[in-house]
């Protein structure tokens, strides 16, 4: 187990990663939503709203983002947080430019570009939720309060006031700057004179008239929609305006509906923004957190949201959308888009968002999912052994966990055995007690990789079927991964290792058609197939791949992999990050290899590796595999694959040790093809058992068919890339079909991984035809049927 990396510059995230929310209710919380008439239909200011009622949500706002009367200094959890609540105020106020005739807030941030109006705005933020938090060294202290109103005054007489045209990125003149403005005021409260307010809300106004519009033209979805409502409801509340809490409210409702296309939620638990990216690791989780807050805020006043669609697709998305790509406290890469270069924000940082956010949303919960919630929330704190949530956590974040960590009721949700498949987005994730394995697939709708904002320089493969193993180590892809593997080696990925220009492919659509597959339930084991026809960015070379996902391995094939520029192809069966001195011994057919750093070798007719700590992998063809394998110590910085201007990385050098598996298809290969199977956490004697016995009988492995069979389970599974014949197993069109016998009853599994067909004629062995009607349920969707002879 590596050991956790010492805090990093985690920025103070305002759009809801970050980590404020609290337990002040308003009114309180009933176990289920209240029934009412959407709140698209209400239009009209509350005739009901008062002053007190607005001071009472301002209020009830700040309690929300320091964690309010919650806050118990005399806990050790809660003392911890507010000294880091101090340290970062402190360092805030010794950046103050105390000159004279100062032209910034801070010494280090001039205004000389809209991302430093944003960093000082969240500055400031920090800096106020100090001084609102009991215990803390700022709390109501009069010159820190005296001190922030002025640099308020300052920064938007002399940088961010109305008169400013928007230059460079929208999001910090219309959502990173305004957001902590508000924030700040909600907290200072009466602090803040009035000609200062009304001007603040001014210049609030001035950039976010409409929170259904951005850059002055684009209709904002998503997380960008929630931001500008929270905006506009803040507003509203700071201007003791109804109609703009009621517009900000309202505007809300566009976002509940399930969606086909586009940004937003599928039914099938995917989200993407920008169109065409999966983000169920950030966007959405920013979505969630803002409608938790916002739903804290609003609940018992009479403002709250009674649009029906918040339960029916918010709340559902708990389990949907965010519960697959959680792990222990952190959340999966395959689902967060460009963030995955971002230093500042990490996959638990991501994680423990999600985690809060939940945590906010349980009062709202019918009572089986208040419970079911409870359970995984729990499991997710407690399952943290890189970066316990509570090590960083706000006093906000703090209250929240305590909710459940401190409840003797509440048992962590057992890690189960389970396979979803995400059509919307093409990705599945494979979970087992031990471990848990997803891939990130694209096609025609789900574009390769976004890089923008400098962001993802290098994620030029993270669509092309890159893989991630989930285990112990739960720091793994945390700890420097990024900046550091060879990208151009991403596990579970073909590549013609051509040299590829910085962000090269990005916001790309392939012309694959076939990218998905189709899963058994729960109850029938949680048993996964999928498959890609991969055409990569830049590179004649194409290939058929496809995984099989069992109790203990998955199963790799490809096949047709054909063409190439000239360089080398590869299959990237394994790249391990093994940490800053990582010696895990890799054993090759009983051979134990060596350790140090620059060791390379090649394996003719390898059987079966090991590598200690991490899997065994079975090279099951009638000759083994050709194998090459290398031990190297890679150095790299974030800023080598994130030097956007607001989020980029430090360029402090990290050196990891990395331990990687290939096969070398050569610079013209012609139909070549692989099949390998990886075994998270099996032992030597396991990885050499599973060698020699071939429990996975390999039946097809063409362009057109790959297919398995496991006896022991009664389980067969093809990916038919073409219409045909495999495994004795007949259909008519391009699809993925699981089949498991079980006491004589043998149940089908069949999908559409083109999204394109509506039926399907499935034949096994000697049984009628069947035809799946492909209209009835979502796109992708796997049908379920048990078979009769």
């Amino acid at each position: 187990m590596r050991a956790p990396l010492p805090l990093n510059r985690r920025r103070f995230l305002t759009t809801g990663a970050a980590a404020t929310a609290g337990t002040a209710f308003l009114g309180g919380l009933s176990s289920t939503p209240a029934a009412a008439s959407p709140a698209t239909a209400t239009t009209a200011a509350p005739a009901a709203a008062t002053t007190d009622q607005f001071d009472q949500l301002r209020t009830t706002w700040s309690d929300i983002l320091t964690g309010g009367p919650a806050v118990d200094p005399t806990d050790p959890d809660f003392a911890a947080a507010i000294q880091q609540v101090d340290a970062t105020a402190a360092a805030a106020v010794a950046a103050y430019d105390d000159s004279s005739a100062p032209t910034s807030v801070y010494t280090d941030l001039p205004f000389t570009q809209i991302e430093n109006a944003t960093a000082t705005y969240t500055r400031l933020l920090q800096t106020a939720i100090a001084w609102a938090t009991p215990g803390s060294h700022y709390h109501q202290d009069q010159s820190t309060a005296d001190r922030l109103v002025s640099a308020l005054r300052l920064i938007g007489t002399a940088y961010f006031h109305g008169d400013q045209t928007e230059v460079g990125n929208w999001y910090h003149w219309e959502i990173g700057s305004p957001q902590p403005l508000v924030n700040t005021l909600a907290i200072l409260g009466d602090q803040v004179p009035a000609a200062d307010l009304a001007s603040h809300l001014a210049t609030v106004a001035y950039f976010d008239p409409d929170p259904t519009v951005q850059q002055g033209r684009t209709t904002t979805t998503g997380a960008n929609r929630s931001d500008k409502c929270q905006i506009t409801i803040l507003r509203g509340i700071l201007a003791k305006d109804a109609s703009l809490v009621t517009l900000g409210r309202d505007k809300l409702s566009d976002i509940f509906p399930y969606v086909t296309e586009g940004d937003g939620y599928y039914r099938d638990g995917g989200y993407f923004q920008h169109t065409n990216i999966p983000y169920n690791g950030h966007y959405a989780y920013v979505l969630l957190n803002d409608l938790s807050q916002l739903a804290r805020l609003l609940t018992g006043s009479d403002f709250a949201i009674t649009d029906p669609q918040f339960a029916t697709t918010i709340l559902s998305s708990i389990d949907l959308t965010y519960a697959p790509f959680m792990r222990d406290g952190l959340v999966m890469d395959v689902a967060r888009g460009r963030f995955l270069s971002r230093q500042g924000e990490t996959d638990h940082d991501a994680g423990h968002a999600i985690t809060e956010a939940v945590l906010g949303l349980i009062p709202l919960g019918a009572r089986e999912q208040q419970k079911r919630w409870k359970s995984l929330a729990k499991a997710w704190i407690t399952g943290e052994t890189y970066a316990p949530i509570l090590r960083s956590a706000t006093p906000a974040r703090v209250a929240l966990v305590k909710t459940v960590l401190d409840d003797p009721l509440v048992s962590p949700a057992p890690a189960t055995a389970d396979h979803r498949q995400l059509p919307s987005i093409a990705r599945a994730v494979h979970t087992r007690p031990e471990w848990s394995w997803t891939v990130g697939l694209s096609g025609r709708k789900i574009a390769r990789f976004e890089a923008i904002n400098g962001e993802n320089q290098r994620g030029w493969h993270t669509g092309d079927g890159a893989t991630y193993l989930y285990d112990a180590d739960n720091g793994h892809y945390t700890d420097a991964y990024w900046p550091t593997v060879d990208c151009r080696r991403l596990p579970g990925t073909t590549v013609d290792s051509l040299p590829l220009a910085t962000s090269a492919g990005a916001q790309t659509l392939p012309p694959t058609a076939f990218a998905g597959g189709a899963a058994l339930d729960a109850a029938l084991g949680g048993y996964g197939a999928l498959g890609l026809d991969l055409v990569p960015y830049g590179s004649p070379m194409r290939a058929r791949k496809s995984w099989f996902c069992l109790d203990d391995c998955v199963v790799a094939l490809g096949a047709g992999i054909t063409g190439g520029s000239g360089h080398p192809i590869e299959t990237i069966v394994e790249n391990r990050n093994l940490g800053e001195s990582g010696a895990n011994r890799l054993t090759v057919d009983g051979r134990p290899q060596p350790t140090a750093p620059g060791w390379s070798a090649e394996f003719t007719g390898a059987r079966w590796a090991h590598l200690d700590g991490v899997a065994g992998y079975v090279f099951p063809g009638p000759r083994g595999a050709d194998l090459r394998a290398l031990r190297e110590a890679r150095t790299g910085a974030w800023s080598d694959i994130d030097d956007g201007p607001s989020t980029g990385g430090t360029t402090t050098p990290y050196t990891r040790r990395y331990a990687t598996l290939w096969f070398d298809h050569g610079t013209a290969p012609d139909n070549a093809s692989y099949a390998y199977l990886v075994l998270p956490g099996a032992g030597v004697a396991k990885t050499l058992a599973t060698a020699v016995a071939n429990p996975v009988e390999i039946l097809a492995a063409t362009a057109s068919q790959q297919a398995i069979r496991v006896r022991s389970l009664g389980l067969t599974a093809v990916v038919f890339f073409a219409a045909g014949s495999a495994a004795g197993i007949t259909v008519s069109a391009p699809c993925t079909v699981l089949t498991r016998t079980v006491r004589g009853r043998t149940v089908l599994a069949a999908a559409d991984a083109t999204l394109s067909l509506t039926s399907l004629t499935v034949t096994v062995g000697r049984r009628r035809p069947l035809t799946v009607d492909l209209t009835q349920g979502l796109p992708g969707a796997t049908h379920q049927l048990q078979l009769t002879d």
